[in-house]
């Protein structure tokens, strides 16, 4: 709401003399001008004093404004001015001793030095008047001077006189220097004016009452020293002020004070009023400090959420690449494996192990992008996040530093979770290596669980949905030097680090805040310099307390001749290497290269013991839809899927089993093999 307040806007006094300068130097231009015409038709009786105040007239107070303008030399001006006036006092004195009209202008100049100069030049200038005052006095009592003007010799060549003037001079020069310091002071004190009345809102607004600020308290109460952006609120205000009195309709931003000493972030509007004989200015006032704080909380909304679609996008990106790149790394292990069958030497089994290993390092590191991408090949099951705990604090112990301990606090029944457990313990693990980073010098590191009840829906830092439910909180926390607040925000995005370059990856807690996004649960930090970090894990809580189903009895010696397999893969390069594989284990392989060609061969025989599919092809059916078409044909038909991506949301709701086995490429050849001879057991 807008509230109205009345201001009474008094304009300072040196304001409005440094307003005036032009016209007080227009002023004694024009007073001098006439002194030196008014002497010139009485030169037989004042002598050629003329002769010598042309010049100084033509060069201190001519040509000074031909040559200098005033608003850019101000100093420059003021200096001549008041150099001029000395030189005239000197000639008058010089010429007519005590009844010179110089007298006057003596007592002039502290007046203009304490105006346009200030005190400290006010009172040099009267010392100096005070000093030529006495050196014409001895000079005209010793005779060495005398006065042009018949009947005032005698009265100028006595000391006495000249000590009686010397004196009303110094005297008179400090009340004038006084008054024109006060009425300068008075003028900054007034300058935002006084308050002549005000509203019940501008009561509530700035929590004084209406007698506290009528009259008494005066808007630089109100107004702290410096504004927000920066600048001086004296400065600011004077230029709208200005604004207003000459008309105008000034409106702006402006930080009030409260009573209490809160800043208040206000839209303020000026209009003069009549009489104009008067300084009258409305100011309408509308706090405007909830409405700057959504607009802020919007701001930061927005930025979270581009932020999140920065990263979503990312995570597609690397999605797509990391699946073409599997495919890459199945071609490569599934030829080196094949390869190494038919290699004696050794010598050369050692360079196929050693590009099989690498094979596998290049296998890893797409599956930490896609664990960021939150499209990893996970199995969860059930686990118990203290036992990750003690384990893999058993794991890092002989690692830590001597320097750093390690504190643990774990809760006696804490809920059960269903997640994978190596990305569990991966994720802890990295979390407890970042935090040994973070304290070189040793420290505390504490790891504590507990169980949490989120009652509502409610939204994570990343503006991501955290569902009401039960949920495992796994906090892992330090004493190190914390993470700068301007870092928070970038910390889970990928390749971001604060470690030195080459020392890491920058995909650490990108890939465990895409792991536990994947397994419905988020990651959430909380750091001050100089104190710490915590990081906290929230672990969706199993809805049952059913362990699962023990798993299936290792694969047996059963003979593969005569099982029939139809293998469904797109990528060509890779199918010839499945086929290769599968044939030399003694699998008749049927290969198709996308759904809708496996569809027709099994129509056409539908006799396979096996389905072996990619997820992701090309066609109207992909891996999940084409084994749900043709176990409407074959119901207990058992299935393996392979995919360089299986995020949940792929496979959950379209006909996948809880017994169908899921592979990430690149694909050992043994692990496919297990994979086999368990579909088998199973349908056993």
């Amino acid at each position: 709401m807008q509230e109205d307040q009345i201001l009474h806007v008094k304009e300072t006094h040196a304001t409005k003399l440094r307003a005036s300068s032009n016209w007080l130097f227009l002023y004694f231009t024009i007073a001098v001008g006439l002194g030196i015409c008014a002497a010139a038709t009485r030169a037989p009786l004042f002598g050629p004093l003329y002769y010598v105040g042309i010049p100084i007239f033509l060069i201190f107070f001519v040509a000074p404004p031909l040559l200098w303008p005033l608003a850019k030399h101000p100093i420059k001006r003021t200096a001549l001015l008041l150099l001029g006036l000395f030189l005239l006092a000197i000639t008058g004195l010089t010429y007519l001793g005590l009844p010179s009209a110089a007298w006057m202008v003596l007592l002039t100049t502290p007046i203009l030095s304490a105006a346009l100069i200030g005190p400290r030049g006010a009172y040099l200038t009267l010392a100096l008047a005070i000093l030529i005052s006495l050196t014409f006095g001895a000079l005209y009592a010793t005779k060495t001077l005398e006065a042009n003007i018949p009947g005032f010799l005698s009265f100028s060549s006595n000391w006495k006189n000249w000590m009686v003037m010397t004196s009303a001079l110094l005297l008179s020069g400090i009340a004038c220097i006084t008054l024109t310091e006060n009425l300068r002071k008075q003028g900054e004190d007034t300058n935002l004016g006084i308050f002549t009345n005000v509203n019940p809102r501008a009561e509530e607004i700035f929590g004084y009452r209406r007698d506290e600020l009528v009259g008494a308290i005066g808007p630089r109460e109100l107004t702290p020293a410096m504004q927000a952006n920066g600048t001086r609120s004296s400065a600011a205000i004077s230029t709208y002020l200005a604004q207003a009195l000459a008309g105008g309709f000034p409106v702006f931003e402006w930080q009030h004070q409260h009573k209490s000493g809160k800043r208040l972030d206000c839209e303020v509007s000026l209009v003069r009023l009549p009489p104009h004989d008067r300084k009258l200015i409305r100011a309408s006032v509308m706090d405007i400090s909830a409405r700057k704080a959504e607009i802020k909380e919007h701001e930061r909304v927005q930025q979270q959420l581009a932020r999140s679609q920065k990263l979503e996008a990312v995570g597609k990106l690397t999605g797509g690449i990391a699946h073409d790149f599997n495919n890459l790394l199945a071609v490569t292990l599934g030829n080196l494996e094949l390869l190494r069958d038919e290699i004696d030497d050794k010598q050369q089994l050692k360079l196929i192990d050693t590009s099989i290993a690498a094979t596998l390092r290049g296998a890893d590191l797409t599956r930490n992008l896609l664990a960021f991408a939150r499209k990893a090949s996970l199995k969860p099951s059930l686990v118990d996040i203290n036992k990750v705990v003690l384990d893999t604090r058993k794991l890092v112990s002989r690692t830590l530093p001597a320097t750093i301990s390690v504190e643990t606090s774990l809760l006696a029944e804490l809920w059960p979770v269903e997640v994978d457990p190596g990305s569990t313990e991966s994720a802890l693990l990295n979390l407890i290596l970042n935090a040994c980073d973070a304290m070189p010098d040793g420290g505390r590191l504490t790891i504590e669980t507990a169980n949490i009840r989120i009652e509502s829906s409610y939204m994570d830092t990343r503006q991501e949905e955290l569902k009401p439910g039960r949920y495992a909180m796994l906090a892992i926390s330090d004493t190190g030097a914390g993470i700068p607040p301007d870092h928070l925000s970038e910390i889970f995005e990928p390749f971001f680090s604060t470690k030195d370059v080459g020392s890491n990856s920058g995909l650490g807690l990108s890939m465990v805040h895409g792991f536990m996004r994947q397994s419905g649960g988020t990651v959430q930090v909380y750091s001050e310099p100089g104190v710490g970090t915590t990081f906290k894990l929230f672990f969706n809580a199993h809805t049952s307390a059913a362990p699962p189903s023990p798993a299936a009895a290792g694969p047996s010696d059963t003979c593969n001749t005569g099982l029939r397999l139809l293998l469904a893969e797109d990528d060509e390069d890779v199918l010839s290497v499945l086929v290769k594989t599968l044939e030399r284990d003694g699998y008749a392989v049927t290969a198709a290269r996308s759904g809708d060609a496996a569809k027709a061969i099994f129509e056409a025989d539908p006799h396979f013991d096996l389905l072996i599919t990619d997820i992701v092809m090309p066609g109207g059916l992909q891996g999940t839809t084409l084994s749900s078409e043709l176990r409407r044909m074959v119901p207990e038909l058992p299935v393996i899927f392979m995919s360089g991506y299986a995020s949940e949301a792929t496979v959950h709701g379209n006909g996948l089993r809880r017994e169908d086995i899921r592979l990430m490429k690149p694909v050992r050849r043994g692990d496919l093999q297990a994979a086999i001879k368990k579909s088998f057991q199973d349908k056993r």
